[in-house]
């Protein structure tokens, strides 16, 4: 594939390079693949000028569509995912934010009808400034179009089923255990292989988040007791504003709790 800069990524449905300008540059793979990567890549461009600019997104800058690429603004931090594994201190302040922010991001979504269908950690992009961008809409679905993108199973409900429409519930799910993974700094059920986690979820079984900071939101969103981002991001609001109130604890900070 023609290079356009350095490599930063890749996925199913192309490469992301940064160039010297200082953007990032999303092409669809070629091969047997490169019709079906090329409608993806399309859609994201579809949603991305849907969406307009926001800030829980980053900027598109340009759309090719006779070369299928996507030239958007460079986030610096890479990866959520990332930066939590190279930040465990993160306080918890800044956890509650950058939860209220993926839920911005992901009603910023709904309200344009677009379910993304891979909500998690990987999928939100860390700032300069450490504010959250939700990204990555290639496999998402628009208006109720055919998604090709699917959870991972520590974020897909457990009657998720990938031949059905996408569902609102399907991102409110996996919003869910985004939460749950800042709050705690790991995925959940991190130490069960995926079979197990399936039969637990299908058991209705989650992990415990009673003693949990927004444990009764990562809870609703599990158990379907939260119907939209909009309610998670207003509880949150309320999680912020209490933590903020409360003293400071005498205890040496662990992992960012």
């Amino acid at each position: 594939m023609e290079g356009k800069g350095d490599l930063i990524g890749w996925g199913t449905t192309g490469i992301v390079q940064r160039t010297s300008t200082g953007v990032v540059i999303k092409t669809p793979w070629k091969g047997e693949r490169a019709d079906e990567c090329r409608k993806d890549m399309a859609t994201e461009a579809r949603i991305y000028q849907r969406l307009g600019h926001h800030s829980r997104l980053a900027r598109m800058i340009d759309w090719d569509p006779e070369q299928c690429t996507l030239t958007l603004e460079d986030i610096p931090n890479g990866s959520l995912r990332d930066y939590l594994v190279n930040h465990e201190s993160t306080s918890l302040s800044q956890r509650l934010v950058w939860a209220m922010q993926a839920a911005e991001g992901v009603q910023l979504l709904h309200s344009a009808n677009v379910i993304h269908c891979d909500v998690g950690p990987r999928n939100f992009l860390v700032g300069a400034d450490l504010s959250l961008r939700i990204a990555d809409f290639s496999g998402s679905s628009l208006q109720g179009s055919q998604a090709s993108a699917c959870p991972g199973t520590r974020f897909a409900r457990p009657d998720f089923d990938w031949r059905s429409p996408p569902k609102v519930e399907d991102d409110l799910f996996s919003l869910g255990s985004t939460i749950y993974t800042l709050i705690t700094g790991q995925a959940p059920f991190r130490e069960l292989d995926s079979d197990e986690v399936e039969t637990r979820y299908a058991a209705r079984s989650f992990p415990d988040v009673s003693d949990r900071p927004c444990g009764h939101v990562i809870e609703g969103c599990w158990t379907g007791n939260i119907s939209s981002a909009q309610e998670v991001l207003d509880l949150l609001a309320v999680e912020l504003v209490t933590a903020k109130e409360k003293p400071p604890s005498p205890h040496k900070n662990t992992g960012g709790e």
